[in-house]
């Protein structure tokens, strides 16, 4: 006699709910001594993302150029999110310097 599997239970009432229960534990952050390494990492960004919205296509390949000196000093775990913001970042300025070759 074959055995049929049976849907699982969710509990309703008491305790947090089922997303919460099986939701992996929340990141807590970065510590003082991450935030002051990522200090002037978050500055290049910031100009970066600047001179992108300027149209400024020389200063932002010379603001990429200088993050991506500052991630390589990073740990990869702390740079993540800048990674892939350079990342389209770079596509960014490929196509503003596309469209004005034409």
């Amino acid at each position: 006699m074959a055995r049929s599997s049976r849907p699982r239970v969710h509990l309703l009432t008491g305790g947090p709910p089922w997303e919460e229960r099986r939701a992996a534990p929340k990141q807590v952050g970065f510590t003082k001594k991450q935030k002051a390494a990522r200090k002037p990492l978050n500055k290049l960004m910031a100009e970066l993302g600047a001179a992108v919205n300027r149209q400024d296509w020389r200063a932002a390949r010379v603001a990429r150029s200088a993050a991506w000196d500052e991630v390589n000093q990073l740990a990869d775990n702390l740079t993540r999110e800048e990674r892939e913001k350079l990342w389209k970042y770079k596509h960014r300025i490929l196509a503003g310097e596309a469209r004005e070759r034409r």
